[in-house]
């Protein structure tokens, strides 16, 4: 008794669904170093001090080359020069010094 054309096979049935029990990837590591917090503050402030230490230290040196030998130089000259003899006679005939009246100098 054959009722008609025979069944085809039964497909398979399909797989269970796979659980999700996965961990997550690990992050990415960072792109920078992380700070070292401990002592920072005193690391920064030494590093700091140095800079100012050697600018000052540089502007100094500048301000001696540039200003002060320049400046000694000049006075030496001056110093080296100076007629203060005949400046100074010049000045009291003027009537410049208090201490020194007119009467008492003599015109050479």
């Amino acid at each position: 008794m054959s009722c008609g054309p025979p069944c085809p096979p039964c497909s398979p049935p399909p797989p269970p669904p796979c659980p999700q029990v996965c961990t997550p990837p690990p992050p990415c590591p960072p792109c920078r170093a992380k700070p070292i917090m401990r002592g920072l503050h005193w690391s920064q402030t030494k590093s700091v001090l140095a800079q100012a230490l050697t600018i000052s230290a540089i502007a100094g040196t500048c301000v001696y080359l540039f200003i002060g030998r320049p400046r000694m130089a000049r006075y030496k000259e001056f110093y080296a020069k100076g007629e203060f003899e005949d400046w100074a006679d010049e000045m009291a005939r003027k009537g410049l010094f208090q201490s020194v009246p007119k009467e008492s100098l003599r015109d050479f």
